[in-house]
């Protein structure tokens, strides 16, 4: 197996996104460990943390989210209308303000709850975005992890995605409080694995035989013998390190610790190809419907087509 080892650590916040937890197994509740010390366990296809009062809550929720907005409160936190949830471990930039342009990375339970993992000042961008990174459960109509899509004829639909893929969307998210999908691109198949649970999560760090994801309270090893693969058609093992988006089948193992058995590395760039496959590229600034409630939007250059083939126009909107 090939790991990359480089400090996540380059400045004081990190701003990953953390993995969903998807339930792929009807297993029964494992516990990692037999003592109070113990802060991870697979519970029934789902990981679990011990949280500071000792209960144990869902490592991450069944889609990934990024969401770039106007900070709308702190007391609840709420960002572009939508409310998040804060927990002790959830990163958070010092000196944030009520009015303040941020992005949050975090996770969508079950119930519908946005737990923000990480909170810091975003970089310039005219108009909110949301990016979910989840499992579609149909294309007709479109719903991705429960979430239903408002998906239109504008909508960029890359490669054919069918129920069971893995997708990122990508959500502008309009003054009046609608949403409007501008693009869904496939990442990747889901994996199914009896006995064990599939989760999307970031890699933190790798450090010999472990790995740290954002989110978890401590490092998980590598089972004996571990799968690694990118999420293409390049073949032999891939190069895990900090910053990438992986699919991984974690399992209890035989001396009841969880360990990771297979990690699949996610292609989750902006950019993108006729065939739903990422590349690299350029942001480019458009004028996203400029004839009708025009909002100037920040893509990859490899979108730039799609988008102009609908009646976008290049640069920022007068």
């Amino acid at each position: 197996m090939k790991t990359n080892n480089r400090s996540v650590f380059r400045r004081p916040l990190i701003v990953l996104c953390l993995g969903m937890i998807m339930i792929t197994t009807s297993c029964a509740g494992f516990a990692v460990g037999s003592n109070s010390d113990e802060l991870l366990r697979l519970n029934d296809g789902v990981v679990e943390a011990r949280n500071e009062d000792g209960d144990w809550v869902p490592v991450g929720g069944e889609s990934t989210f990024e969401l770039t907005g106007e900070l709308e409160g702190i007391d609840p936190w709420k960002t572009a209308g939508v409310a998040l949830v804060i927990h002790e471990t959830t990163q958070i930039e010092e000196g944030l303000e009520v009015g303040d342009l941020v992005r949050v990375h975090g996770a969508i339970l079950e119930d519908e709850t946005w737990v923000a993992y990480s909170i810091e000042l975003a970089d310039e961008q005219t108009d909110p975005i949301l990016i979910l990174i989840g499992t579609v459960d149909s294309v007709d109509p479109w719903v991705v992890n429960g979430i239903t899509l408002p998906v239109t004829d504008e909508t960029d639909i890359q490669g054919d995605i069918t129920p069971g893929m893995i997708v990122r969307v990508e959500i502008l998210l309009l003054p009046d409080g609608t949403r409007e999908v501008l693009r869904i691109a496939p990442l990747g198949e889901l994996t199914e694995t009896s006995g064990c649970a599939t989760v999307i999560a970031t890699v933190l760090s790798v450090n010999g035989n472990e790995i740290q994801f954002l989110g978890w309270p401590e490092p998980v090893t590598f089972g004996e013998d571990p799968q690694t693969e990118n999420d293409d058609e390049s073949g032999g093992g891939a190069t895990i390190s900090a910053d990438q988006v992986v699919l991984a089948v974690v399992c209890v193992s035989v001396d009841g610790q969880i360990a990771v058995v297979q990690i699949i590395v996610l292609n989750t760039g902006d950019g993108g190809s006729e065939d739903g496959t990422s590349v690299d590229g350029e942001k480019v600034l458009v004028c996203h419907k400029p004839s009708k409630n025009p909002h100037t939007i920040s893509i990859a250059s490899a979108a730039v087509p799609a988008h102009l083939a609908h009646g976008d126009t290049l640069g920022v909107c007068p």
